[in-house]
């Protein structure tokens, strides 16, 4: 079902509005669980630049969402491929409710795509550019939302199944994450030969994050079914099951391949992986099914977070592992397992391949749409990061690097801020190499 296609009239449906507006509310604190998990990764000289990051990612792709995003997506369709409705949306007292409840809603989505991107950029990005990347994100996310979510998008038309955003919020997300560590390069010495893994710079910070990120994810799943009236509900309570199931999680598999020792990322990451992987279809899946998407998500994150690290693509927070690969996977299961939806028809009268009676043009169509989808997110991504590298410039200078954003941006100075970086940055000046400083720099990640 189009998310354009619940009309809001009569006492029933203002209890959709309220159910949306609840969940809109729970999806805007995800943006200080990101936050707090993402400066959990990062060395502490960037957890303040991280957290204000986050904040003008609300901040400004709020304000580009409503002069020209939910536009672009969610007004009625003129073609299949964009809606250029109504810039600076606005509504008259007869569909008021409807058309800000769904705004916002959208807005918290949209923010949340965006978000990602900074743990893929973190430590190395100039702060100016960012701001200005995740103006045009939130546009980049407004295309393929709508040809998902818009009933008049050409992937809704053939049949293509992104409830909760597997695909449109985190496919695209982690693709475009992708895209921007590799155009950035690694971080300074994250690849010289001798060095360490960095270690997490605050796991406190991280894991507190990931806990605000399951209270939120219970809006974003269950708010997914756009109401709870006439049958929404029952799939509401559904997805809620299943963000319970999958945050006891399979952090058990980083348990066995660590031989006996959780370790923080991965369990954070599997953990992660799991409810992207369960967001786009988990109103559909059985009980049983959605334990398989979130196990193999998991299993998917421990393979692609080492193989990702022997390309040398430096992802700080493994955003393309738990959220790119995940999303592509969270869509191909929708195609897999569910079964003929009889009460709100999200299928459209199809089942999946693995399930009774079903075959293979469900699945057919939800490859299609994350084909469109991954296209979309590497192609405007690389034109946006390519033109602002070589325009306004896009990393961060060497020595503002090995200072860190905190003081280089904002100003603060943390308590190895001062004699030794600034020590360390003159040697850098008189033309010495930084390797000569490794076991320095190492000092200052921790």
């Amino acid at each position: 079902m189009a998310r354009n296609e619940t009309n809001f009239d009569n006492k029933e449906d203002a209890n959709d509005v309220v159910w949306i507006l609840t969940s809109s509310f729970l999806i805007f604190t995800m943006q200080s669980g990101y936050g707090l998990l993402e400066s959990g990764f990062v060395s502490r000289k960037n957890e303040v630049n991280i957290l204000v990051k986050n904040a003008t990612t609300v901040l400004f792709g709020g304000l580009v969402f409503w002069v020209c995003g939910y536009g672009i997506g969610f007004d009625p369709m003129k073609n299949p491929f964009f809606s250029m409705g109504q810039f600076f949306t606005s509504a008259n007292e007869s569909n008021m409710g409807q058309r800000y409840s769904r705004f916002v809603f959208q807005l918290a989505y949209a923010t949340t795509s965006t978000t990602l991107v900074s743990g893929a950029m973190a430590e190395r990005t100039r702060f100016t550019s960012y701001c200005l990347f995740s103006m045009l994100a939130t546009v980049v996310y407004c295309v393929p939302a709508g040809w998902l979510w818009n009933r008049g998008g050409f992937l809704a038309r053939m049949g293509a199944v992104d409830i909760g955003g597997s695909g449109v919020v985190h496919l695209l997300g982690g693709c475009v994450g992708l895209v921007a560590a590799v155009v950035l390069g690694p971080r300074l010495g994250r690849y010289d030969a001798g060095t360490a893994p960095l270690p997490l710079g605050n796991p406190t910070n991280a894991l507190l994050g990931l806990f605000m990120l399951w209270w939120g994810w219970l809006g974003f799943s269950a708010g997914s079914t756009m109401g709870i009236v006439r049958n929404k509900w029952k799939y509401s309570a559904r997805s809620f099951l299943y963000m319970i199931l999958l945050m006891c999680g399979f952090s058990f598999f980083s348990f066995i391949l660590k031989k006996g020792q959780h370790d923080v990322s991965w369990l954070m990451n599997t953990v992660m992986g799991s409810l992207v992987a369960i967001s786009g279809g988990a109103p559909i899946f059985r009980p049983w099914a959605a334990l398989v998407v979130g196990a193999v998500a998991a299993l998917l994150v421990l393979a692609f977070i080492p193989l990702l690290d022997r390309l040398r693509v430096d992802d700080p927070t493994e955003t393309f592992a738990s959220h790119g690969v995940c999303g592509l996977w969270g869509l191909l299961a929708i195609g897999l397992f569910p079964e003929r939806d009889s009460l709100l028809d999200y299928t459209h009268g199809r089942s999946g391949l693995l399930a009774a009676g079903g075959d293979a043009s469900l699945l057919a169509v939800q490859a299609v749409a994350a084909g469109f989808i991954i296209a979309w997110a590497v192609g405007a991504s690389v034109v946006l990061l390519l033109l602002i590298k070589y325009t306004i410039g896009l990393r961060m200078s060497a020595e503002q690097e090995i200072l860190g954003p905190d003081l280089v941006d904002h100003d603060i100075e943390h308590d190895y801020n001062s004699p030794f970086l600034r020590a360390l940055q003159e040697h850098y000046r008189t033309g010495r190499q930084l390797r000569a400083f490794e076991s320095k720099v190492e000092i200052l990640r921790g």
